[in-house]
């Protein structure tokens, strides 16, 4: 699959929207590995067709599935 071309402005925006969810989701979920966690928000910012992604779905008690 080819990769999808980003040019400075969207990988400055891509990492900035990425640090900002991990942020604030580190709070939310601490049991999470940091690690793991940032994988997973990476992967949830990225466009479609340039690599790996996991979908999270939000539980009505507050949690998250994958």
């Amino acid at each position: 699959m080819p990769e999808i071309p980003w040019g400075p402005a969207e990988k400055e925006a891509y990492r900035l929207k990425v640090l900002s969810e991990f942020e604030r989701l580190r709070v939310e979920l601490p049991d999470i590995d940091p690690n793991d966690l940032m994988l997973i928000v990476a992967s949830l910012h990225r466009p479609f067709g340039t690599g790996k992604r996991f979908l999270l779905r939000p539980l009505p008690g507050g949690g998250f599935v994958f």
